[in-house]
């Protein structure tokens, strides 16, 4: 009897290393996660709307463009257009608005506009510009959209239900 009680008696120890190698990898995997679900915004100042439409149910291949205060075009982290460098030299957003026809148009025929054939995207394009953005390049990017060898015809502006820049001046 003596032999069941010491047995009874010891100590059990537990390994928490897999343990905290396990939480450890959740919080990775929800930073990642976090991260790579913000990957298409940059960081504006959206104007708001008086009257708006909720953004219910986007599509999953809608591309999303951010334009800058300073008129910068940015994909994806990656300014596509800057007005500094490339002044009326539009190539880069003709080069981004041809790759998302390449990956966004599915069995979509030819139609013949204005005695041209062609190919008419129904996807739409959100646009996001920062409340200070000079409308003028906003333009830009949308005349971009409407060239034929483009043909991007749906377009949607972001906007902000709450003007964030009041809530700062009224220390809110």
């Amino acid at each position: 009897m003596s032999r069941i009680s010491d047995e009874v008696d010891q100590k059990a120890e537990m390994d928490m290393t897999p343990m905290i190698d396990c939480v450890f990898l959740l919080m990775i995997f929800f930073v990642l996660v976090i991260d790579l679900s913000q990957k298409d915004l940059e960081d504006l100042i959206l104007p708001k709307a008086k009257y708006a439409v909720p953004d219910e149910n986007p599509p999953d291949v809608r591309p999303i463009v951010n334009i800058t205060q300073d008129g910068r075009v940015v994909y994806r982290k990656n300014v596509r257009y800057n007005p500094a460098t490339d002044g009326e030299n539009y190539e880069g957003i003709r080069n981004l608005l041809l790759e998302w026809k390449e990956t966004v148009v599915q069995d979509v025929e030819p139609q013949v506009v204005a005695g041209r054939q062609v190919t008419i995207v129904n996807d739409p394009i959100l646009i996001r510009a920062d409340k200070w953005t000079e409308w003028h390049y906003v333009g830009k990017f949308m005349t971009g959209c409407s060239q034929p060898e483009a043909a991007f015809w749906k377009l949607e502006l972001a906007m902000s239900e709450q003007d964030k820049e009041e809530k700062l001046y009224r220390g809110k």
